[in-house]
């Protein structure tokens, strides 16, 4: 039988590791309380070689207090280890010394309580050297971790970052879902999600599977993600029939593949390209991925009689001025045409995500890991503002927008007012148990820095792109047809689209996308000119549009 050994030296250093992650805060009290006890010993040892006896307790406390009030003032406490300065030691020695005198003098006529004053001058010595070499040791551990590339621990609980639930950064009530509306589509249902590793697609697949379907479909093209959300599915539901299709959503083949005989019933399409800069600098995958990948799911659904297909969606996607944003304004544009093309009995819908908390790439994962980091938090702008909701609530609405889906219609949460979102820092912050450093309070833990908005971002969000929004079965979800193009004038701009993605010329892309999206703003500053020119160049009559059609509360 394998008997376990205990490595000492491991144990030892999984503490050090333990011991760096601790945050500012709680390293100056550990600081203190370890000065706290040393520097009684070194009065000790220093009285044992000048008199062979014990210093008077009372005395002995008075001087640690005095020792540490003054390596506080001398700004010891203060310091970052990795960056301790021979200047601060120099003024924590001055400190030093000044309390040793303000002790001999507040002592000298207690002859009792009195330490004499060769003691005291071994004494100073002795502290000092303790705290050089406990500062040195510890600044020489910090490197050796950093320089081992050792990972520090990443839950918030072993960084010295109490765990808080994210609903206590929304500053409303989470939306509940309607239980009728709820399990309508998914219930004995078989049912495919695509993105399914992903933040919204797996969390998805977690409500999809509390529903008890007939059978749940996966689909996403990292494999580590698929194989993640495939465990935890099965490990939770036993009894969940479960495929797990590892693939891209442009591959129509594997598209095929997957719904071959497997009578989908519902389908989420949450696949896709989400991060703006990535997008931005990749836009000829970007738009592949989330434009032709919409399409591929989209007509694959009407060939095989797909009864429900909601499209995932972003409220970038509203007067876009990035290529991200552009690319889900497509992807919606193409559900609606297969919505209004009628040539299938699938009813397509769309949903239209504000920033979801705590999904990857979101804002509070990089808040926390720079609070983990002891900060700064950097914003963009401190009047930028954005709609948030909790990755349950996204995924909620999601099935729910199935359910009461007629055909062609954007639905939205009801978010309540936008939240800034260096007020979401401020609250972090708090709820991390630190403070803002501030002009006001310079001894604050955690700044917070301004940066400038990035290209293409927006002060504001919006959800709609023009009034008229209607309420729908739930009281808190609202819905809206909007602006539509023709399906086969669709299809004649997604190829030129994808003609001008070949060339991967920039220039031509945007052109291509403004002529699309009329409100496409883009960074490159392409103006309806330029779009008329790419299509003289490519030979493409105008662009004529679809009014909106209103929709009525059901």
């Amino acid at each position: 039988m394998p008997v376990s050994v205990h490595h000492p030296a491991s144990s030892v250093r999984q503490l050090c590791v333990r011991l760096a992650a601790i945050n500012r805060s709680g390293k100056r009290l550990l600081m203190c309380v370890a000065d706290g006890v040393a520097l009684p010993l070194c009065l000790v040892l220093a009285m044992m070689v000048i008199t062979g006896g014990m210093p008077p307790w009372p005395a002995a406390l008075l001087l640690t207090a005095l020792s540490i009030s003054a390596l506080s003032m001398a700004s010891l406490y203060g310091a970052a280890l990795r960056q301790l300065e021979q200047r601060t030691l120099f003024l924590a020695g001055m400190a030093l010394g000044a309390a040793i005198v303000a002790l001999y003098l507040l002592t000298r006529d207690g002859a009792a309580a009195r330490i004499p004053g060769p003691v005291l001058a071994m004494y100073w010595p002795l502290a000092m050297l303790y705290l050089i070499a406990s500062r040195a040791g510890m600044r020489a551990l910090l490197r050796s971790l950093l320089h081992h590339q050792v990972p520090p621990p990443t839950d918030a609980a072993s960084r010295g970052l109490p765990d808080f639930a994210l609903e206590q950064l929304l500053g409303r009530a989470p939306v509940q879902p309607d239980s009728a509306l709820f399990a309508r589509c998914v219930r004995g249902k078989n049912v495919l999600v695509t993105g399914a590793g992903g933040s919204i697609g797996s969390e998805l697949c977690r409500q999809i599977a509390s529903l008890a379907p007939r059978c749940l479909h996966l689909i996403d093209h990292s494999e580590f993600a698929l194989y993640t959300i495939a465990q935890e599915l099965r490990a939770r539901w036993p009894q969940l029939v479960l495929h797990a299709h590892l693939g891209s959503v442009c591959s129509e083949r594997m598209l095929e593949r997957v719904m071959d005989g497997a009578a989908i019933h519902t389908i989420y399409h949450a696949a896709a390209y989400k991060h703006v800069s990535i997008v931005e600098t990749n836009m000829v995958e970007g738009l592949r991925n989330n434009v032709v990948g919409a399409r591929n799911v989209a007509n694959a659904a009407a060939r095989h009689g797909v009864h429900t297909c909601v499209l995932v969606s972003s409220d970038k996607a509203v007067r876009p001025s990035t290529i991200m944003g552009a690319s889900k304004r497509l992807s919606e544009l193409v559900f609606q045409a297969a919505q209004d093309e009628g040539a299938s009995v699938t009813t397509f819908s769309m949903v239209r995500f504000g920033n979801v908390l705590g999904s990857s790439g979101s804002v509070v994962p990089l808040f926390r890991q720079q609070l983990q980091q002891g900060g700064p938090l950097t914003i963009t702008d401190a009047a930028m503002e954005r709609y948030f909701m909790l990755i349950p609530e996204a995924a909620q609405l999601v099935i729910q927008a199935g359910a009461m889906a007629e055909g062609g219609e954007v639905f939205v949460l009801d978010m309540g007012a936008p939240l800034r979102i260096v007020d979401l820092a401020r609250r972090m912050i708090a709820l991390a148990g630190l403070t803002e450093r501030t002009p006001r309070n310079p001894q604050g833990d955690i700044d917070i820095r301004y940066v400038g908005l990035c290209p293409g971002e927006k002060l504001q969000e919006e959800l709609l792109i023009a009034d008229g929004a209607t309420p729908s079965r739930h009281p808190r979800i609202l819905c809206m047809k909007e602006q539509a193009l023709p399906a086969a004038q669709l299809d004649q701009y997604l190829e030129l689209l994808l003609v001008a993605c070949a060339s991967n010329d920039r220039w031509l892309i945007e052109a291509m996308l403004k002529t699309i999206i009329t409100e496409f703003t883009p960074q490159t500053g392409v103006r309806a000119t330029d779009s008329e020119a790419a299509l003289r160049r490519l030979r493409v009559p105008p662009l004529a549009a679809v009014p909106p059609v209103a929709v009525h509360a059901s």
